[in-house]
Parts: structure tokens; C-alpha cells; sequence
């Protein structure tokens, strides 16, 4: 059994059954994350789902749902076209073939960028004729382990996967222990990333430097569904001999000064610090930047945001001290890139700004309305609670962004999603907060 074909069978019940809430019947409800006792410590990653589809969450998920237009119907064609590529009958069956909980889990990252990670799905099925049944014809490889059905893509990858669990599960294990911690227990799905095992991955390979994998820790988060929108919750955990960044919470000035109307809006503070901390992080030679670190990082240690409006425009305003060295700065940087966009910039009232539009900078110098004034970014806001002090935050308006979007594929591009599809979609907001060790995070899509 190939990778992909057995992903793409369960990944196509998964998403389908968990869209046909609405037939949902009788179960045993699931909790995600319980599989943990049956991951082996060493993995790099495991993704857990309830596939119980009962309890408040799934509740929660039929609600928002509904406020699509015919949502009732296009679940149930899902849930029927998944289930017949499966080869079982009825709703019912997939959810005895499923069980209460899937996780699949990434064993290692190949040192082959081309090849695909070695795989293995857990899962403990009502009915376990029904679960083979979703690999007949298939080369699959699996047993019975502590309980659960394992599946691999090969006998080797089953063996490993024994061999890998009998020195440790990622259950009990301190890293695995502070990632989850207070992540809400009743959730859709459940995500561990284990950072230990990412920093052995061969350089080249891992998605961050060595150097800032091993000293990232793990990650843990959580998808929950409520009544308004669905959210992501976080955390990002040091590892114990790292030097973890003080990031110091700030509550945001430029959304007085941004005008009204932004698509998107991304906020942060002292960026010139971290920048400082990253290259420093990547060794003696990533110094070598071709520019003044220096004058860089001074001209980013105030608030910094970067938003887009209706065009598409693109502006960074920053706070400066010392609006001079900041154009001088900009000057040489924009010389560095070649100079070939159209890019205007100015200094005024404490702040710089840069951008792809004069009537940008010209907004920002008027008198209109202001981003924290505008009814649809406040909203998303509130809907999603965030609080008003932050590690840094980001803000789109997905029914505006879309069709945006579609724009930039140029004239005659058809948009994707139907505008009546956008209509229950509100803001998506994203934030951090914490200190020290840990950094929590979290992601908000409202709809309704």
C-alpha cells in the first residue's frame, strides 16, 4: 500500500464523515490525543481526530455547518462518496470501520526530500471485518498493538514502528507532557510535534536550521469547535538548554494610525531584536548580511505592521525615533533590492512607511477613518476574544481576501469559492502571548 493511497483513503473518510455530522448516530465518543500511549517516543509528529462524531464538539461543527447554503445536502453527497470509494454501506459502517479515534503519525522525516515519510495509522474500529475492508486489494501491513490496529505501508515500517515504541511511548514524556498542557481536552483533532526528534533531522532537510529546530522545543495545539467560529489553540514549548526569547507583550499604536478597510493586518514589536536573535542563532557566517545590521534593526525596534487594502496595495509602517536614519535605512535597502518596483516611501509624525501606492501614504497622512474605527476588524476581534496586549497578532478578512485573491490571477479568473460561500465567513485572527519557555498561540476563523 502506497503512502499516498492510504492517506488518501482515510484522509477522504475523515473529512467526509466529519462534514456528515448531521447522520451521525450512535457511538462511543472519541478523545482525541488518547492515542499517545501507543506513539512511540521517538516520532516526529502525530495528528489525532475524534471520530466518534458526537459529543458538544461535533454539535458545534453541524451548527456552523448549517450556516453555509446547502450544507445538509453537500455533506450527505460527501459522506456518500466517500464511503462508496471505501467500499462500505451507509454511515453507520464508516463510523464502526473508523472507531472513536484515527491517528496517523510521522515516524521520520527521509533524508530523501523526494521520498515519502514512513507512516503508520492507529485506530480502534467497532468493527475490525470493516476496517480491513477499507485496505482489501492493498498491501498494507498491519497487527494489532496494545489494542489499536496499526497500519504501515510496509512489514519494515511495522517492525520499526514496534521496535521505536518498545523503548518509550510520547505519552508521559516531559516534552510531549508541557506541549499539551492545558489545551482544551475535548477537541476535533489534537497535533504534537516533537522537537527533539526534528533537531536530528540532517541539515538540509529540516524545515527550520538546525540551529533553531533543537532550540524550538515542541509543539503542541488543539482544534476546537464552538458556536461563532473555529479555533486553533497552542503552545510552543524551549527545549531545556535553549536560551528561549523574551518576547514582551505590547498593545498595538498603528491600528490608530493604519486607515480603515485593510484585507489583512499583521502586527509586531522590536522586530530588529528578533532579527538579531535569528541571525545570531544561525552561526558567525549568516552575519554577513549585505547591509548595516545595525541601522536595520534600529529602524525595527518600535512597532512594525504590514497591511493590504483593495488594489491589491502593500504597506509597512513602522515607529521610529529618528525619522531621518529610518529613510536613510529604507533608501539603502530598497537600493539593495534593485529598485525595479514601483515603491514610494515617506517619514512623518514618528512613523516611516513604505508601499506600492502614493494614495496609501497619502491615507495614512489624512484624517479618515481608522483601522481600529473599522465595524468588521473590531468584530473579528471581539468574536475571536483577543486580548488587548499580544506577542503580536494578525488580522484577514477572508471574504474580502478571496475574491482578492482571484483579482491577482489576472483578468477573467474565475473566483474559487461562490460569494454566497463568503457570507458566513467573518475574520480570521491569529495571535501569541507568553514568555519565557512557552508561547502560546492561537488561530480563530469566525463563521456565522
Amino acid at each position: 500500500m502506497s503512502n499516498v493511497k492510504s492517506m488518501r483513503i482515510i484522509s477522504g473518510l475523515l473529512a467526509a464523515a466529519a462534514l456528515a455530522v448531521a447522520a451521525a448516530g450512535c457511538g462511543e465518543t472519541g478523545a482525541a490525543g488518547s492515542a499517545d500511549s501507543v506513539v512511540p517516543a521517538s516520532a516526529i509528529a502525530y495528528v489525532s481526530a475524534d471520530t466518534s462524531f458526537e459529543g458538544d464538539q461535533w454539535r458545534a461543527v453541524a451548527g456552523l455547518l448549517e450556516e453555509f447554503p446547502d450544507g445538509e445536502g453537500l455533506l450527505e453527497d460527501l459522506l456518500e462518496k466517500a464511503t462508496a470509494e471505501a467500499g462500505l454501506e451507509g454511515d453507520a459502517d464508516l463510523r464502526a470501520a473508523l472507531g472513536p479515534e484515527v491517528a496517523l503519525v510521522v515516524l521520520e522525516v527521509p533524508s530523501d526530500p523526494e521520498a515519502h515519510p514512513p507512516l503508520v495509522i492507529l485506530t480502534r474500529p467497532d468493527d475490525e471485518d470493516a476496517f480491513a475492508q477499507l485496505f482489501e486489494g492493498e498491501d498494507a501491513a498491519r497487527a494489532e498493538v496494545k489494542g489499536w490496529q496499526v497500519v504501515a505501508e510496509s512489514e519494515a515500517d511495522l517492525e520499526r514502528y514496534r521496535e521505536e515504541l518498545e523503548a518509550g511511548s510520547v505519552g508521559g514524556t516531559a516534552e510531549f507532557e508541557e506541549a499539551m498542557d492545558d489545551l482544551p481536552a475535548d477537541a476535533i483533532a489534537r497535533v504534537y510535534v516533537n522537537g527533539s526528534a526534528l533537531g536530528e533531522v540532517p541539515a538540509g532537510i529540516a524545515p527550520l536550521p538546525l540551529e533553531l529546530s533543537g532550540a524550538t522545543g515542541s509543539l503542541g495545539a488543539a482544534l476546537v469547535a464552538e458556536g461563532g467560529g473555529v479555533r486553533v489553540e497552542g503552545r510552543a514549548v524551549a527545549a531545556g538548554e535553549s536560551e528561549a526569547p523574551e518576547l514582551e507583550t505590547f498593545e498595538s499604536e498603528l491600528v490608530e494610525e493604519v486607515p480603515a478597510g485593510a484585507v489583512a493586518f499583521l502586527a509586531f514589536n522590536d522586530l530588529g531584536a528578533a532579527l538579531e536573535r535569528y541571525l545570531g542563532a544561525l552561526g558567525p557566517g549568516a552575519a554577513e548580511v549585505p547591509f548595516d545590521l545595525t541601522e536595520v534593526t534600529g529602524f525595527l525596534s518600535g512597532e512594525v505592521a504590514v497591511y493590504v487594502r483593495p488594489g491589491p496595495t502593500i504597506t509597512l509602517v513602522a515607529e521610529v525615533e529618528d525619522e531621518a536614519a529610518a529613510l536613510a535605512t529604507v533608501e539603502s535597502l530598497l537600493g539593495l533590492a534593485g529598485g525595479q518596483a514601483p515603491i514610494v516611501y515617506d517619514a512623518f509624525d514618528g512613523l516611516v512607511a513604505v508601499s506600492n501606492s502614493q494614495a496609501e501614504l497619502d491615507a495614512l497622512r489624512g484624517d479618515g477613518p481608522r483601522l481600529d474605527q473599522d465595524d468588521r476588524f473590531e468584530a473579528a476581534l471581539d468574536a475571536a476574544g483577543m486580548p488587548d496586549e499580544t506577542s503580536g497578532f494578525g488580522y484577514v478578512d477572508v471574504q474580502a481576501a478571496l475574491p482578492l485573491l482571484a483579482g491577482l490571477e489576472g483578468p477573467g479568473a474565475e473566483q474559487a469559492v461562490p460569494a454566497e460561500y463568503l457570507e458566513p465567513l467573518g475574520g480570521l485572527v491569529f495571535w501569541g502571548e507568553g514568555s519565557g519557555d512557552v508561547q502560546r498561540f492561537t488561530l480563530f476563523v469566525g463563521i456565522g
